[in-house]
């Protein structure tokens, strides 16, 4: 059979970061591209463990695709079985990328799986354009359903893979699978021992040129050392919770398999790559044994570092950490349920800068506690004091699934069931609900801007970043955000 795997466009994404006038006010792409990995492991997965099948993938994000192009491409592959990866944002290309395929090829089979249908298993299932869905880790049930369409037989007995119809009496009997997210209310497909999936086979990717915008060259290489985390912060809508390691050896022979590819530049993509010191140890001891030289980084907590991992980690080739700082009191930390202290959090930006490790800090404002424009400059200053390298600051966004949507609900604050109202019947016009009980989207948005003045245009930064920039391609990048910054508020001003 010919099998595609698409990453759908992104043309009609969800607004999460709207300016005053709800317009996208940071987009997507400002950060960087990044490819599906979990798309890529279920491919990698099905390749490994069958045979006499024609295997294809488009990443039509990479490729900046529009629906005409995508179109033409599957009229050339006619694929029998597609799969389509999705996040809930993106639930309208899913849509409108499925009745695309449809079109073309009615009689193909269509599967939807990724982070939607686990954070909404009843509304995918029910989705018309799709055949099945696959709620959880889709490597092996996928390679199960394959199977079954191959021999045409019925594929309904697959824990996590769903249809309309067979979903249905698991809803009448609902499950609390406490590895998932709490919406995650039917058996799911789960993968216990990672370290046995086959690493992400790169050739149907390594024409495209992945990049961080903050990275070091437009050439990345995507890592997963783990799945899931284990916090349980109140804003996170992450959809396994459940945390699985791979060993330090398998992830190095990727890195391995990468280098003999031309990557030179990796991200660890992990939801939580320092869980411990001791997993940091240990890879760093990997890297060291084997002799190979990159360039890394990785997104993190500050309280599970120490000076000790860190001095490790930029001997073997760190060169980044982007923490998630989200607020600068520790009244506010506490209420996010971060499990750290503004302490912990100096310490370890402190520490990075004497090591020479970029930073990042990620910043939200507009929490529920901040019920002035005065509280949330005053979080701000917390910000500018830890002078971390990057600064990303986000306006609050309500993401159901989590206990921050619950008690925005709860409170009154949005109105219950958009969420669910959306996954049944995406439509253009959806946003992003934000926390403004106490100062509206407007204002937040203005503040916003004001953080991203003070934060980048003080001379003292500009000088540092000036020497700091190692490429030409670090140079245009930072080029490029200074201009959005202007441009963005010039309109703001106008």
């Amino acid at each position: 059979m010919r099998i595609l795997m698409i990453n759908p466009p992104d043309l009609n994404k969800v607004v999460e970061n709207p300016d005053e006038k709800g317009e996208e006010f940071l987009e997507a792409d400002s950060f960087g591209d990044f490819p599906p990995l979990g798309a890529l492991y279920v491919l990698s997965y099905l390749e490994a463990n069958t045979s006499g099948h024609q295997l294809f993938f488009k990443d039509c994000v990479a490729e900046r695709l529009r629906y005409a192009e995508l179109k033409r491409y599957i009229e050339e592959v006619r694929p029998d079985v597609v799969g389509i990866t999705s996040f809930t944002v993106c639930l309208m290309d899913v849509v409108l990328t499925a009745r695309l395929v449809r079109d073309i090829v009615p009689h193909a089979h269509l599967c939807l799986g990724g982070h939607h249908p686990i954070a909404y298993p009843r509304e995918a299932a029910e989705l018309p354009e799709f055949d099945s869905v696959v709620v959880g880790e889709g490597e092996e049930v996928f390679t199960q359903l394959v199977n079954c369409l191959e021999k045409g037989e019925d594929f309904t007995h697959i824990k996590g893979v769903y249809t309309a119809e067979s979903i249905k009496p698991h809803l009448a009997n609902p499950v609390h699978d406490k590895r998932f997210l709490a919406r995650v209310n039917v058996p799911a497909a789960y993968i216990e021992d990672i370290d046995a999936l086959p690493m992400v086979d790169r050739k149907y990717i390594r024409q495209y040129r992945y990049h961080n915008i903050i990275g070091s060259s437009d050439d990345l290489a995507t890592i997963l050392s783990s799945r899931g985390c284990p916090y349980r912060c109140t804003f996170c809508d992450v959809p396994i919770k459940s945390y699985r390691e791979r060993s330090p050896a398998s992830v190095c022979d990727e890195i391995e398999a990468c280098l003999a590819m031309g990557y030179q530049e990796f991200r660890f993509y992990d939801d939580l790559f320092n869980v411990s010191e001791k997993k940091v140890l240990a890879f760093c001891d990997e890297l060291e044994r084997r002799k190979l030289k990159i360039t890394w980084d990785f997104r993190g907590r500050v309280n599970t570092v120490s000076r000790e991992s860190l001095i490790r980690a930029k001997k073997a080739g760190l060169r980044m950490i982007s923490f998630g700082v989200e607020t600068g009191s520790d009244e506010g930390l506490k209420a996010l349920k971060k499990g750290t202290t503004t302490e912990k959090v100096k310490n370890a930006f402190k520490w990075c800068r004497e090591l020479g490790i970029l930073t990042v800090a990620d910043y939200i404002i507009g929490h529920p506690f901040e019920k002035t424009e005065a509280d949330v400059r005053r979080n701000i200053d917390f910000l500018i004091k830890l002078d971390p390298d990057y600064a990303q600051v986000s306006v609050l966004k309500l993401y159901p699934n989590t206990e921050m949507y619950d008690n925005a609900v709860a409170q009154g604050v949005v109105p219950p069931g958009r969420w669910q109202q959306f996954a049944m019947a995406p439509s253009r016009d959806f946003l992003v609900d934000h926390w403004n009980e106490h100062l509206d989207l407007a204002t937040l948005v203005k503040v916003q801007k004001w953080a991203y003045r003070r934060f980048y245009f003080r001379p003292r930064y500009i000088l540092r970043s000036v020497i700091q920039t190692g490429s030409v391609y670090q140079f245009m990048s930072k080029a490029k955000g200074a201009l959005k910054l202007i441009k963005t508020n010039m309109r703001m001003a106008g």
